[in-house]
């Protein structure tokens, strides 16, 4: 497993392993999830909501779960469903507006897994 280290001023300020890197959540689609999901599908939210989806644990989920519910994720805000309409009646900030959902939805194709070509 390769290493990757990154340099600020000639000194190593960050290390990861390539896993980790590639799983994390980006942080411009992380401060979407923060603000429009987080607190029902974070640590310490809504019981239902964590077992669909539980951020807060998105790092171990595997890569295929992690595809599977980004698209989840993506096809949820695209069609109005997230956050559910009991929660925006009273705070419509949480909806993201179009780019933010633009951007969720190209973060969920970039996890699914490309084709072998042959």
């Amino acid at each position: 497993m390769a290493i990757i280290c990154i340099l600020a001023s000639g000194q190593i300020t960050s290390c990861q392993t390539v896993k980790e890197q590639a799983s994390a959540i980006p942080e411009n689609i992380n401060k979407i999830l923060q603000t429009s999901c987080m607190s029902c599908h974070g640590s310490g939210g809504r019981l239902l909501a964590m077992a669909k989806l539980n951020l807060s644990k998105w790092a171990e989920y595997t890569a295929a779960e992690k595809a599977n519910k980004a698209s989840g994720i993506c096809y949820e805000i695209t069609e109005g469903k997230m956050p559910p309409k009991s929660v925006t009646k009273s705070n419509p900030e949480l909806v993201p507006a179009k780019e933010p959902v633009e951007l969720i939805c190209q973060w969920a194709e970039s996890l699914k897994p490309k084709a072998e070509v042959k």
